[in-house]
């Protein structure tokens, strides 16, 4: 099955736009963000792990954005669960998004690497450039 570029970069900008919902989520349902500490949030813990997908948008294979977020979107769920969900375990202020910056960013490359031979695997291409 060929997909088409237009119909490629459509999903890796979704699966992007949906990792920025989610972190979206998390500044508003649990940590009572304003908006210009919700843009702060992105560029100092987000940017870093969603580079692999950004980058990825200007690749043969844009779909690569949408493995790179797969295997991000996981942290910031386990963030969510961490600062909101779990009772509070005392010591100090979380430290999760330092977890999510470390680990998620490594998780982030490695969807994106992962995602051509695994398309390859299941007969998926993306159209070349015109």
């Amino acid at each position: 099955m060929v997909v088409s570029r237009k119909h490629a970069l459509i999903g890796g900008i979704a699966a992007i736009a949906s990792v920025i919902a989610l972190q979206a989520f998390n500044s508003v349902g649990c940590y009572d963000h304003t908006l210009s500490t919700f843009v702060a949030v992105l560029g100092t813990f987000l940017m870093v792990p969603l580079l692999p997908a950004f980058v990825s948008l200007f690749t043969a294979n844009p779909l690569r954005a949408v493995g790179a977020c797969v295997l991000f979107a996981p942290w910031l769920v386990f963030a969510y669960y961490t600062d909101c969900v779990r009772p509070y375990q005392g010591g100090g202020a979380s430290m999760i998004y330092v977890a999510v910056l470390l680990w998620g960013t490594p998780c982030a490359i490695i969807g994106a690497l992962l995602t051509g031979p695994v398309m390859r695997l299941f007969g998926v291409s993306v159209a070349p450039r015109r």
